[in-house]
């Protein structure tokens, strides 16, 4: 498994000029592990609170026998009050299910679900791909835009997942979608850069365009493998990975094209 511990850029031309002018010490880059920054990652830091916020409120939830549906633990006043302060209804409450949102019911679950993560791994592993791309991002698009990248890669990899599976009457939940598209971003912010992933027990540096590459393609082999299924396989929802991705690629390619307008009107030749 390969898991994301940091990035790391090369160093940029505005730090190479104030070594040179001696405001920084020549050493400065090799004591830090993450990018160098001039724009602190606080909604970096903000999201990822908020996801461990949320997990933490789950943990002190208890925990009730599963039920096959949701409705059965809202049918009626006492189905919900028996259900009262569980984990099962937390997520049923903030957690998309596909069938409600196809038919227009519980729209701000798409929203609220990218919070609510029900296992430690799951939430770890989303922290740590965040807390590895995300800076960079936010340093480039800022923090309104990261915010805005992370929230609408969510929701439309979470659309997606409600195209593919419109009966579903399981909740969806997770920031793998918002995390996939702060990935795509970082593809094509981050020239040059490397991480540092865990392969195994075994740490490694490589380069993390190679990464990122890596995973996308395994994301949409696994969202085609389901969805030539005749039935959605259930368990991770691979398209809403892949289409978070590209939601990051396009919103970075559209910025790009937009700032290069705007250099072009301020500086024309």
């Amino acid at each position: 498994m390969t898991t994301p511990i940091s990035a790391q850029e090369p160093v940029s031309c505005r730090r190479m000029a104030l070594r040179s002018s001696g405001e920084e010490p020549p050493d400065a880059a090799d004591r830090v592990s993450a990018p160098p920054r001039w724009h602190r990652p606080w909604m970096t830091a903000v999201l990822s609170v908020a996801c461990v916020a949320v997990y933490v409120r789950v943990l002190l939830l208890r925990d009730a026998p599963l039920a096959p549906y949701c409705t059965d633990l809202t049918e009626s006043p006492q189905a919900l009050r028996r259900a009262a302060g569980t984990v099962q209804l937390f997520v049923c409450q903030y957690g998309a299910i596909p069938d409600d949102v196809h038919k227009g019911q519980h729209l701000l679950g798409l929203l609220t679900a990218q919070f609510v993560h029900a296992g430690w791994f799951h939430l770890v592993s989303n922290l740590l791909f965040l807390i590895a791309f995300a800076p960079r991002v936010e340093e480039d698009l800022g923090s309104v835009g990261l915010l805005g990248l992370f929230l609408g890669s969510g929701l439309v990899g979470g659309a997606a997942h409600v195209l593919v599976a419109p009966n579903l009457v399981s909740p969806a939940i997770g920031a793998s979608g918002a995390v996939a598209g702060i990935m795509g971003a970082h593809l094509l912010l981050s020239k040059g850069a490397r991480v540092r992933v865990l392969i195994g027990p075994v740490p490694m540096r490589l380069p993390s365009r190679f990464v990122i590459a890596l995973w996308a393609l395994l994301q949409v082999g696994y969202a085609a493998w389901s969805l030539s299924r005749a039935e959605y396989p259930g368990g991770t929802s691979y398209e809403v990975h892949a289409v978070g991705f590209a939601v990051g690629l396009a919103v970075v390619g559209v910025w790009r094209l937009v700032r290069r307008s705007a250099d072009l009107v301020v500086s024309p030749p």
